[in-house]
């Protein structure tokens, strides 16, 4: 765990210790009970995060509370998530019992010295403590404090605008497996012997890369995903309100719309795109990436689910790999059948973490002893892959197909990280072309992001794609160019962020009440929603984002933070709008109703029974009206009213 945590529950039990307090003053007394509950729920978030991550709070754990957990494999995280419910009642009590304790004389009074240790320990306490510095980190981030090295490496001299150049005659098909968690540290013989035969044996006969690092923005499976197809790490849009993007991931219609990626120079070049999953396509907005970026069919176990023999047969997160492997192959074939270039894109679940899952059909049931769930889980896996590839292969379709492996991101935290731990841990990526007669070891150092590049000249193409470099090149990876990619890459964070390419309005705003949306430009965005406008008129969407069991932050807690001067339409249930000051009357006959102005201006508000427009020239009158911030400090209060009904 991190040492950082270690340091700070230390600090905080001499705190504890040494605030022993007779005095009757409420405040200081409530002070007290609320730092240990405060403290407590900071450290449980932390430990829940790291149980999950490995790695503590990270960029998945920033997506997920922002982009929603629907189609997870809660199965598999019982425990913890008790443990973690354990943490919010242990909070409360404990807080409580030292509340009574301290109201109730039971403490001797403390002396000045004591006093000034608490205080002191206490604020270290909190400052060393990993939430608390993962935020800090991510509130510097937001406001750009990395823009000098951003400055010195400017992004655009990096970034290449997606293009391909045909090299051959030949454009082969393609299949693309992403292999949960699958790590090269699998193969490390000295801490796993004999886990990883087949894929080993069948690598060494093709081209495979041994130093593939993962770096920040592709650490969890659609960040992943997103760097191998489009040459870019996920970014996750700043929740600073006064930042151009807020929450804007949660709920977007598109996904990295302003990005060109692999699959869209594909499509151009004549290539029928399919992506297969055992788990829910809605997980982590995976539906959102392929349909954004020109794959022609997506299916995931909602869309497979009423085709299977035994529906019955998943595991937390979806469909064995069997299962899916045999759906993969049937398609593989009637893709090939029809004789127009296609790549197949599938994602396994059997080795995803904490424990994996063995398929029924695996004749290497057990790994050693078997007492280690997710190294049982890696072996079948390594069956499986490679039954599925030889089928391909021994198949009339097979010389003309290359097939890709790789794993999606580094293992997290799972029943063999211990040992995984301890070996150099990088990013399995291998490419089996049937007219490459002999293997290949690349060593160069790159990352998921130089996938893209690096696969599309064995499909008979040069390619510039965005921070993608082929590692079969002279050119060198952004690895190899950085000392430290990963904090050159946060630099670019703003830069990269724009490829949300949040929309602009240029027509009559419409809200449609029969449908519950609004539509701008070619992107839909469903009710509850609060668009915050600037000076052109360009759109930050922010969402209310749901968890699996609760909600985050209400509409309402955003727009509270704004300044009086930022223009905004909010669009909410009508006892929120009608609440928000005694001036703004609402019918609320149907479920919605809008707000549109400035807190420190004038607010047109009303019911959307039916369709409301906009004009773009009413839009304008209300970004140049007046706003004066002793009216918003009013209206504000009547956010904080809706908060505490």
């Amino acid at each position: 765990m991190n040492t950082f945590l270690w340091i700070s529950i230390l600090l905080f039990i001499i705190a504890i210790a040494t605030s022993r307090n007779r005095t009757r003053d409420k405040k200081s007394v409530f002070f007290w009970a609320f730092i240990i509950f405060a403290y407590i729920i900071l450290s449980g978030v932390y430990i829940v995060s790291d149980y999950f991550t490995g790695e503590g709070i990270n960029d998945a754990v920033i997506y997920h509370l922002r982009y929603g957990l629907d189609g997870s494999g809660f199965g598999d995280y019982y425990l913890i998530m008790t443990i973690g419910f354990g943490f919010f009642i242990a909070s409360f009590v404990l807080s409580y019992f030292y509340y009574r304790l301290i109201k109730n004389d039971v403490f001797p009074e403390p002396n000045r010295i004591r006093r000034a240790i608490s205080t002191t320990c206490i604020l270290i306490a909190l400052a060393v403590h990993p939430t608390i510095m993962t935020g800090y980190n991510g509130f510097l981030k937001s406001i750009g404090f990395e823009n000098a090295l951003s400055l010195q490496n400017n992004f655009a001299d990096y970034y290449k605008t997606p293009s391909l150049q045909s090299t051959s005659e030949e454009h082969p098909n393609f299949v693309y497996i992403f292999a949960e968690s699958f790590e090269t540290t699998y193969f490390d013989e000295k801490l796993f012997p004999s886990l990883v035969t087949q894929l080993r044996s069948l690598r060494e006969q093709n081209t495979y890369f041994t130093d593939i690092r993962q770096v920040t923005g592709t650490s969890w499976t659609i960040a992943g995903m997103t760097s191998t197809l489009c040459g870019l790490p996920l970014v996750t849009p700043s929740a600073n309100a006064h930042s151009p993007q807020g929450n804007s991931m949660s709920k977007m219609s598109a996904f990295y719309s302003g990005a060109t990626c692999m699959s869209d120079l594909l499509h151009k070049e004549g290539y029928s795109l399919t992506y297969r999953s055992g788990s829910s396509l809605e997980f982590a907005g995976v539906d959102k990436l392929y349909r954004t970026h020109k794959f022609d069919d997506i299916k995931g176990i909602n869309e497979l689910k009423p085709n299977l023999k035994n529906p019955s047969y998943q595991n937390p997160w979806g469909l064995y790999d069997d299962t899916l492997f045999e759906i993969a192959f049937n398609d593989f074939k009637k893709l090939s059948a029809s004789k127009r270039k296609f790549g197949l894109f599938l994602s396994t679940m059997d080795t995803h973490h904490p424990y994996g899952h063995v398929s029924k059909s695996c004749k290497q049931k057990t790994y050693g002893d078997g007492s280690n769930s997710i190294l049982n889980s890696i072996a079948c896996s390594d069956e499986l892959i490679v039954k599925f590839i030889k089928q391909i292969q021994d198949s009339p379709y097979g010389k003309n197909t290359v097939i890709v492996v790789t794993s999606d991101h580094l293992a997290m935290h799972n029943m063999a990280i211990d040992m995984l731990m301890k070996g150099e841990r990088r990013d399995q990526f291998m490419i089996i072309d049937p007219r490459v007669q002999s293997g290949q070891k690349v060593e160069k150092a790159g990352s998921t992001l130089d996938v893209s590049a690096t696969l599309l000249p064995f499909l008979g193409y040069k390619a510039d794609m965005g921070l993608s470099r082929d590692l079969l090149s002279d050119e060198k990876s952004l690895v190899s160019e950085f000392d430290d990619v990963d904090k050159q890459l946060n630099a670019w964070t703003k830069d990269i962020s724009r490829f949300w390419e949040f929309p602009k309005i240029e027509k009559d705003l419409e809200l449609d009440g029969s449908k519950n949306s609004v539509k701008i430009g070619n992107t839909v965005y469903k009710f509850p929603i609060l668009l915050r406008l600037n000076d052109n008129l360009e759109v930050s969407p922010f969402f209310e984002v749901k968890l699996k069991f609760f909600e985050t932050t209400k509409l309402f807690g955003y727009l509270h933070d704004y300044h009086f001067n930022d223009t905004f339409v909010w669009v909410d249930k009508c006892t929120r709008i009608s609440a928000f000051g005694e001036e703004i009357k609402v019918n609320s006959k149907g479920k919605f109703c809008f707000a549109a102005g400035k807190l420190g201006a004038e607010i047109k508000s009303g019911n959307i029974d039916k369709n409301v427009t906009m004009s773009v020239d009413e839009l304008k009158v209300m970004l140049q009206s007046e706003a004066k911030e002793e009216l918003s400090t009013q209206r504000k209060e009547g956010l904080m009213r809706i908060k505490e009904k």
